[in-house]
Order: C-alpha cells, then structure tokens, then sequence
C-alpha cells in the first residue's frame, strides 16, 4: 500500500461562495468544503493542562516523548491538522487528543455559542482536524473519519440528519487527510486516491456526475494524489509530480483551467508544475510552489489573489513580495501565508479585521498580521461571506485570533471584534 508523501503546505480551505443554492439531489442507499500542517506531534496545551503551558516542553503530546498521547496510527498523515477555524467557530485538538471548540454552537453548530472553549464529546482519539460549513470532521487514530454538525449529505454516513454529536463516515477506514467545504467533505487516502461527500450540484465531488451522496464516492481520475483541499463549491488536489487538478464550480476561473466552466472531473491548472500545497477559498484557489512563492487564481474582488490588482484571473499570478512562504491559506475573501520567519502575511477583505494589522482597510498585497513572530500554523474562517475570522497556532502552544468575534469564536471570553490577534482563553 502506497503511504501519502509528506509535504510542508495547507490543506484546510474553507470559502462561502458567492454562487446560487439550489435543493439538494441525492441518489438513494449506497449509491447516494487552514488546514494548517505543524510538526507531526504538535498539540495544543491547554493553559490549565496539567502537563503546564507556555513552551510545552515536558508536555508529552507536544514533544512526541510521552507514549501516553501515543495516536498508534499506522499509516502516515498528510499534514496533520490540529487547529481549524470553521463558520464562527474553531477547534483544536488539545494533548489528551481529544478537541475542543469554541464560538457558534461550541461544541456543533446546533448548541449554545461559546466564547472558550469546550469539549467536543464521543472523540478521544483524533490525530487531524478540519472545520467545514457548518460542519467539522476529524481522523482518529485508526484513520477512520467522524464528522458532526448541519448535514446535508457531508457528514458521511448515509443520512441527511444533523448530529449534534460525531458520527462515522462510512466505506473509510484508511484516511490520511480530510477536508471539510461548504457542503462537501473530501478525504486523502492512503492509497493516494480521493473520496468525496455530499452535494455535487456543480460537480465537486469530482466522480464525473452531479448527483449528490451521503456516502463517500471516487473521485476519478486522481491515484497519485498527495494533498486535498475542499472549497466552497470546488475542490483541488496536489498530485505526487507537483501539478495540481481541480474540479467543481468555475464562476471565476477558480479551477485554473483558462476556464470558466463547471467541471465535474478533475481538470489540470495551468502553468503549475512545482505545487507542493494548495489551498481551494470560496472563489479563487492559491498553490505554495517549491520556491517558496505563492501563486493564485480566480475571484480577486477584494485583491485575495494578492497581486497588486482587484482583476479576476484564469491564471495563476504571483502573490506580490512572497519569496519564503511555508504555508498558505485561501479564505473566503482573503489568503493568509505563514512564512519561514515566524510571521504570517495576508491579503484581500479588512473590513472586519481578518488581515490582523489592526485597520478595517483591504489591501491587494500582503500586509503583516500584528504581534505574531512565532507562528507555526495559520488557518482561515472561509465559510462567512460577509464576516470571518483567523487563528495561529503559536510555539509556546496558545493559539491567537483575529476578525469577526460575534459569536465567540475568537475564544477570548468575549464577542468583541478584534482588528490585531487576541490569545484563547482554554
């Protein structure tokens, strides 16, 4: 069985997509979407962790040195997820491996808000983590998949019932990477083929249809994929030569095939042939190249592609003044990079903050999110259209938020909007 390359990249995208709804078609019985990579054993340390906070050097999850937070999975993640910013709320997977989750609904979106965090229960064992709209999903340690949340065929499991608590996404048992869109779901497996869940109406699923499936369905035509990132309407998959395919919804060009066509396949980018991440936002889609460099393409409105420019694009462009970018993240209206220094840069929609710089002003190239010089993952709340917000995850192992703050998903114990980071209060 082949194992999934590592790469360094993002694969949590989330987006809420400026396209028409529609109801839902689903196919009967069987036949029926910042993310951030950090170093493999990387938790988040509660600060009443009994293990202490700060650098979490004798905290046995984050150092990988206490057999206790052991996951014994057997196969090899692709970029383990431990913090997700979804629809006005994050999760993180803490150092027991259990996840906690704070703002819209806490622990699912069908409770009570909460502005810190709280217990996500019936998951004791999860290794990787992404926030959907409104949904979340998690691999365990088994590489099973459990989602939980609002569901319209994305949480897997052959039903279109809400779960307030997690369920099992059936037909997997051997995920390496799972992606959580709008209302899709697309997971990595280890065989470096692609599932995916949940409305197809514009071809996201990527198996050549548009029927929507509450169970997991092939995506066809990919068997050498290395990452998955699911968007609002549209998906993407880095392949093992370093080209990237995607496939759905086409409005802005987002599937980067000089295009503006739906697909219900996948579709090379054009001009990408040294990706070694990508990341799918609600209408344009972004690729980390080998050299460091950030290139972009679709919806630009508010300047997410970060070239200078508010013009859409069928192309890939360069994000401008990128040279040492380890990460990147599209959102809704923004990217967000995590650079080799620590620092993280963003681009595209201010109004309410989510660039971090402490204005409410949009900028078109990237400008330095205030405070943060230690980061290690940066992800992006894709799934608000209107509003938004951002999370790093931090070396001393406290995570710091920024943006939109109604509904406590900030964690700081309030619902004030932020324009600068503010740290989670576990």
């Amino acid at each position: 069985m082949k194992q999934a390359l590592i790469v360094l990249g993002i694969l949590l995208a989330f987006g809420c997509a400026d396209v028409p709804t529609g109801n839902e078609q689903f196919a009967a019985g069987g036949c029926s979407e910042g993310s951030e990579p950090v170093p493999e054993n990387q938790y988040v340390t509660p600060k009443n962790d009994d293990s202490g906070a700060g650098g979490g050097s004798d905290d046995g999850g984050t150092t990988g040195g206490d057999s206790s937070n052991d996951t014994g999975s057997s196969l090899v993640l692709s970029n383990p997820t431990r913090i997700a910013a979804g629809k006005e709320m994050t999760c993180a997977i803490i150092s027991d491996n259990t996840i906690k989750c704070w703002g819209e609904g806490g622990e699912s979106e069908s409770q009570t808000s909460s502005s810190t965090p709280v217990t996500v229960s019936g998951v004791s064992n999860a290794v990787s983590i992404s926030a959907g709209v409104p949904h979340t999903c998690a691999i365990i340690s088994d590489n099973t998949i459990k989602c939980w949340g609002v569901n319209t065929g994305k949480l897997g499991n052959d039903s279109l019932l809400n779960s307030s608590t997690p369920v099992n996404v059936v037909r997997i048992s051997n995920a390496i990477a799972v992606s959580g869109g709008y209302n899709h779901t697309c997971a990595l497996l280890s065989t470096n083929t692609l599932n995916c869940w949940g409305d197809n109406r514009y071809g996201q699923l990527g198996d050549g249809g548009e029927w929507s499936s509450s169970v997991p369905v092939d995506v066809v035509g990919i068997s050498d994929a290395i990452t998955v990132d699911a968007g609002s309407h549209h998906t993407c998959a880095l392949l093992a030569d370093g080209t990237i395919k995607c496939w759905g919804v086409n409005y802005y060009g987002e599937l980067g095939d000089q295009s503006t066509t739906h697909r219900n396949a996948p579709v090379s980018v054009k001009g990408i042939s040294n990706a070694t991440a990508v990341s799918s936002g609600s209408n344009h889609t972004c690729a980390l190249l080998a050299d460091s460099s950030i290139k972009c393409w679709g919806w630009n409105q508010y300047g997410q592609l970060g070239d200078g420019t508010t013009t859409d694009r069928l192309n890939p462009v360069s994000a401008v003044g990128i040279s040492n970018a380890i990460a990147v993240i599209a959102g809704g209206r923004i990217t967000c990079a995590l650079l080799a220094d620590g620092t993280i840069k963003c681009w595209g929609f201010n109004l309410y903050g989510l660039l971090g710089n402490g204005s409410r002003i949009d900028s078109p190239t990237p400008v330095t999110v205030s405070g943060i010089s230690t980061a290690m993952t940066v992800t992006v709340s894709q799934r608000n259209f209107r509003l938004g917000h951002a999370c790093a995850l931090i070396a001393d192992n406290t995570i710091k938020c920024w943006g939109a703050n109604y509904a406590g998903q900030l964690g700081d114990g309030t619902t004030d909007l932020s324009l600068t980071p503010v740290t989670v209060q576990f």
